[in-house]
């Protein structure tokens, strides 16, 4: 439902339910500067990472288990199972390091090697044999004995996925696992269920009635919310002026609607939400503007009044 969480200390609220998507994390020439964003998000207070063995062309698992070695903090690190790392990661950065530079000067470039690059990606695979060797694979990459959270990746209702229950839980028993769900890039709808977690897709604002459960993981407020926040402030001067103060002094509402969007993400859902960004001083922004926004008292009127404002014409919103 469209009822709004209760009141959490802001320090907690953030470091309790906010996590680092590490999808972008890559090696070669760029892993310097992913190794400086777990660091910033780590300095920031984020405690919880979320990667998978194709992240980063296959080298996000290692990234994250470099940038966390050494450090003090407690972290949660959440992987997943399914999808198989690309065979020749070093080859993939390497050609990537080749496009990048032309793709602003070949129009279509990017899209086009992105769609071959998804049309070569391997199915799922969830047979026990291979999710047992991927899981092993991840515990080598990350650097650990253990990791707190093991998805399913993209699982299609035709998997036959009874036989990893046991599997898991065996894992569980070992101290290997914290607990296992299952996970998708989609909606919750197209989501097939497995285990105590879900993670999929931050709801749309204007979904009306929509169930969250605090034990789900939610990702793309960035992407699929922040649009809806500045149009719904390209509407209303009224409610941009009070989203505005909301923020720091000198911050144009336009060019913090992620923050915005984060925020009204952590008002509406009361679960872990992801941000996922691979610049490290976006990141640093972003979070310092959430926390002013979230140390606000007016933090949750204002978020009530932009839900409001997406609510379709003539359809009353739920309190």
């Amino acid at each position: 439902m469209n009822t709004f969480t209760m009141d959490m200390p802001t320090p907690d609220l953030l470091t309790q339910r906010l996590g680092f998507g590490c999808g972008r994390l890559k090696g070669g020439g760029d892993k310097a500067t992913s190794l400086r964003l777990i660091h910033a998000a780590l300095d920031l207070g984020l405690r919880y990472f979320d990667t998978a063995p194709p992240y980063g062309l296959g080298s996000s698992e290692s990234v994250l288990g470099d940038a966390l070695k050494g450090r003090q903090e407690n972290v949660l690190v959440a992987t997943k199972v399914g999808i198989a790392r690309p065979a020749s990661p070093g080859l993939l950065q390497k050609a990537r390091a080749v496009v990048k530079p032309l793709a602003s000067w070949v129009p279509g470039l990017r899209q086009a090697v992105l769609k071959g690059m998804a049309r070569r990606a391997p199915p799922g695979n969830f047979d026990a044999e291979f999710v047992a060797q991927s899981f092993e694979s991840s515990l080598q990459q990350l650097q650990r004995d253990r990791v707190d959270l093991l998805l399913l990746h993209e699982a299609r209702s035709q998997d036959q996925l009874a036989p990893l229950q046991a599997l898991f839980e065996r894992y569980v028993a070992k101290g290997q696992l914290g607990a296992y769900g299952s996970s998708t890039g989609e909606p919750l709808y197209q989501l097939v269920r497995f285990g105590s977690v879900l993670q999929y897709r931050c709801p749309p604002p204007d979904a009306m009635w929509t169930t969250v459960d605090p034990s789900d993981v939610l990702h793309g407020a960035l992407r699929f919310t922040a649009p809806a926040v500045q149009q719904a402030m390209a509407r209303d001067r009224r409610l941009t002026d009070q989203l505005a103060s909301l923020l720091p002094r000198g911050t144009a509402p336009a060019t913090a609607s992620g923050s915005l969007a984060l925020a009204y993400a952590l008002a509406r859902f009361n679960s872990r939400l992801l941000l996922s960004t691979n610049e490290p001083r976006r990141l640093v922004t972003t979070v310092e503007q959430l926390q002013h926004i979230t140390a606000s008292p007016d933090w949750r009127p204002a978020m009530q009044n932009l839900h409001t404002a997406f609510a379709p014409a003539g359809v009353p919103c739920a309190h």
